[in-house]
């Protein structure tokens, strides 16, 4: 395949931005790659298994995140340019998981910040999203205290430099979890630099009720991942085995889509559904399906 100049994509990107079909809308749609590098298991993943199924599932772009089968380093990045404007899909955002709390780490993150924002610039995307450290820490407090002071540098220099929007996305699991650190975290940071990307599967798996977390943060919201979860407890551990695709568990998405047109939310929502029991691709058209009946009548 022939290598796409500079120039090339970035006519095709800005095609695919002013397509008619899209032009209209406020909810641009996206997959995370999450869907297939998790069914690999330690399999090298290639954006090129992906993006086919991407385009097929009538989605709009793509999430890539920090893992180690599929990373996010200069010889994917080539790839997906490459490749996106092959099948018409632009990048969603970025996910970048970090020991952002850690002071020792501040200048080694000063540097790295540039390169995932050099990679977002390259593929005119203004979305940075936090993934939170472990919550293994001797003083939660002071560890999310730091982790503020850490993310709200690199928000920053990311909308100053970059024209980029960084937010945390809340995991189980992780320092940023349930309700109480997420506003805790909220509180100590700057809405202007900083903000709030939840996942509604984690929200909820975090103690958390998806409903009440965005109402409270809809001003906030900057981007979103949607996912469902059929648990109906919140000590369930087989976490996994439980996210399954919309509409078939417990979120309460269409009260969400409803405090998003409240706001009148532009930007994208990715589907990051971690284990597709069936096919990405068939996982994507139920997905979409559900998109379509139930949620683009509320708010598209």
């Amino acid at each position: 395949m022939a290598m796409w100049s500079r120039r090339a994509f970035i006519g095709a990107a800005a095609a695919v931005t002013a397509a008619p079909s899209a032009a209209d809308r406020n909810i641009r749609w996206g997959l995370g790659a999450v869907t297939w590098t998790a069914r690999a298991g330690g399999r090298q993943v290639r954006w090129r298994e992906i993006l086919p199924d991407i385009r097929a599932g009538g989605f709009d772009g793509f999430e890539p995140f920090t893992t180690a089968n599929l990373p996010v380093n200069d010889e994917n990045m080539a790839d997906l340019e490459r490749l996106a404007p092959e099948y018409g899909l632009r990048m969603s955002a970025i996910y970048w998981g970090d020991q952002f709390h850690l002071v020792d780490q501040r200048e080694r993150l000063r540097k790295e910040c540039h390169r995932f924002l050099g990679y977002l610039k390259r593929f005119q995307c203004d979305r940075l999203v936090f993934g939170p450290p472990g919550p293994n820490v001797e003083d939660e407090r002071e560890a999310i205290k730091n982790m503020a002071a850490m993310v709200n540098e690199i928000g920053r220099i990311a909308l100053t430099g970059y024209n980029v929007k960084t937010s945390v996305h809340p995991h189980v699991g992780g320092l940023i979890e349930n309700p109480r650190q997420i506003d805790l975290l909220m509180r100590q940071t700057d809405p202007k630099y900083f903000n709030l990307a939840p996942d509604t599967a984690q929200l909820w798996m975090g103690g958390g009720e998806p409903v009440e977390m965005f109402e409270k943060y809809k001003n906030r919201l900057v981007y979103i991942h949607y996912k469902d979860i059929c648990a109906y407890h919140r000590g369930l551990k087989g976490y996994m085995d439980n996210v399954i695709e919309l509409g078939r568990g417990v979120i309460d998405f269409p009260a969400l889509h409803r405090i998003l047109r409240s706001v009148k939310y532009r930007g994208w929502i990715t589907i990051d559904l971690d284990n597709a029991r069936i096919s990405p691709l068939e996982s994507a058209k139920v997905q979409r399906e559900y998109i379509d009946r139930v949620l683009a009548p509320i708010y598209a």
